[in-house]
């Protein structure tokens, strides 16, 4: 199985300096398993020994997950972690017999099973309060609630991206903050306060104006231009 390689603070040079684990008090090297405190005489565990040690049995039906600083990975049963460097605080064990994998802005992520709520997703890539989780599927940008659940699919990697929640947007040049989305032809006329009898317009990627039809949809992205026209052709 391929894993996806830990960041390189997390690798061997990581020994020197702050980087490294100290041993506690009595000399073990602790870690958690599902938030859940471990610990271990010498620092270099395999992960079935994690999984035995935090109370997963059989640890054969148990996928482990390694949380680090800017993603996750599956352990092997008869994979060895130091525990001595830094990044092996946080593991998570799934009962399953398969690895799901996604990225969250280009680190890439291992779970263990086919559904992930988004609020997980979010403290696992540290997302900020201001910010929502969207999923790039055939496509299309689909925004993910916060109490929402994600179907990861078994085959391939789902890709996932943050975006600020709030964007800010030009009508008539003058600056507009709104929630980022789809809007409807209708939501943008009444946001926007269009006059009664114009024409909603807006930039296109190549600087063309475009009308909004009575029917239309537009995915509003940061920076957008957009302009009320009267029906016949002439400027506001």
């Amino acid at each position: 199985m391929n894993h996806i390689a830990l960041p390189e603070e997390s690798g061997p040079s990581s020994l020197i300096g702050p980087a490294a684990r100290h041993p506690d008090a009595d000399g073990s090297f602790a870690t958690t398993v599902n938030g859940v405190a471990v610990k271990f005489a010498k620092p270099e565990p395999t992960g079935g020994r994690i999984l035995e040690k935090a109370g997963f049995d059989p640890i054969g039906d148990h996928v482990l997950i390694l949380f680090t600083r800017r993603g996750s990975r599956s352990i092997g049963l008869d994979e060895t972690v130091d525990l001595a460097l830094a990044g092996t605080e946080a593991f998570r064990a799934f009962k399953s017999d398969r690895i799901f994998r996604f990225t969250l802005n280009g680190y890439g992520f291992e779970w263990g099973v086919g559904k992930a709520l988004v609020q997980e997703l979010r403290e696992s890539g540290h997302v900020g309060r201001d910010e929502v989780v969207v999923l790039e599927r055939d496509g299309d940008e689909i925004e993910l609630p916060r109490d929402g659940v994600i179907n990861l699919t078994p085959d391939g990697t789902e890709h996932l991206h943050t975006e600020k929640r709030l964007i800010t947007v030009y009508f008539e040049n003058d600056p507009r903050e709104i929630p980022r989305g789809k809007y409807s032809t209708e939501q943008l006329v009444s946001l926007f306060g269009v006059h009664a009898g114009y024409i909603l317009e807006y930039l296109n990627d190549e600087g063309q104006l475009t009308p909004l039809g009575p029917d239309g949809k537009l995915r509003i992205k940061e920076g957008m231009k957009f302009f009320q026209q009267v029906p016949c052709g002439g400027s506001s």
